[in-house]
């Protein structure tokens, strides 16, 4: 599956899918004996293309690629395969563009609902002067290490401390604090204060629109050619 900007294509077989990630750097595809490379002209046109893109802090391209660029249909084909291939309508792609939005618009409001709903200490457990655990008043726990023999059930603040403590045999203060790791951790905000989803994600497009009409090339071919297709190498 080849993810772009402004289109997608997805090439068969269902089973072979190369996703260029957003905001990340695609990890190379192996090479193998029967895979053929793109021209040595266009590498390096993608190569200076993509040093120029990640030098630029403002660049607005989200699809980055370094390393080894391979052809598509030369790898299908190398697999006895003849490429077969659905192109994203443009309703499609804006629809997941609208779907990357409204996620990014829910994630700042559970941002911006967790920052100001942070959970507070109420307690922290120490050894010998050392910090070893902090309770919230949610129950939540930060410590540098791993305690062991804790319960998995969920406890008030007040018992988990006690535990702690108890596992460890340490002291327990309420106030005067000392320093923690640093961060904090809040609650997600009620579903009734985030914005809705009302586009389709990827996978449900894929699933709906896109596998279906695969399979229909799929089929249209397998009636022109006498051939069974295969889908597994």
């Amino acid at each position: 599956m080849i993810i772009q900007q402004s289109k997608a294509t997805f090439a068969t077989s269902v089973t072979d899918n190369l996703l260029f990630k957003r905001q990340t750097v695609a990890t190379p595809v192996e090479k193998t004996t029967d895979t053929t490379t793109i021209s040595q002209a266009a590498q390096e046109r993608l190569a200076a293309e993509n040093v120029s893109v990640l030098n630029n802090p403002h660049s607005t391209n989200l699809y980055r690629v370094e390393g080894p660029v391979y052809s598509i249909e030369e790898m299908v084909n190398s697999k006895g395969r003849p490429l077969i291939a659905v192109k994203m309508t443009e309703a499609q792609v804006n629809e997941v563009k609208l779907r990357e939005q409204q996620e990014k618009a829910r994630e700042n409001v559970n941002f911006n609902y967790a920052k100001a709903h942070q959970y507070q200490p109420i307690g922290q457990v120490i050894v010998n002067g050392k910090l070893i655990a902090t309770v919230s008043d949610a129950g939540t726990v930060e410590s540098p290490q791993v305690i062991p023999n804790l319960s998995e059930q969920s406890l008030s603040p007040a018992d988990r401390l006690t535990e702690i403590a108890r596992a460890v045999k340490g002291e327990i203060i309420y106030s005067n604090f000392l320093p923690t790791m640093g961060g904090w951790i809040g609650p997600s905000a009620p579903e009734s204060a985030l914005p809705p989803i009302t586009a389709r994600s990827m996978s449900e497009i894929l699933e709906q629109e896109i596998a279906p009409a695969m399979e229909k090339k799929i089929a249209e071919w397998e009636v022109q050619t006498g051939k069974t297709y295969p889908r597994r190498a």
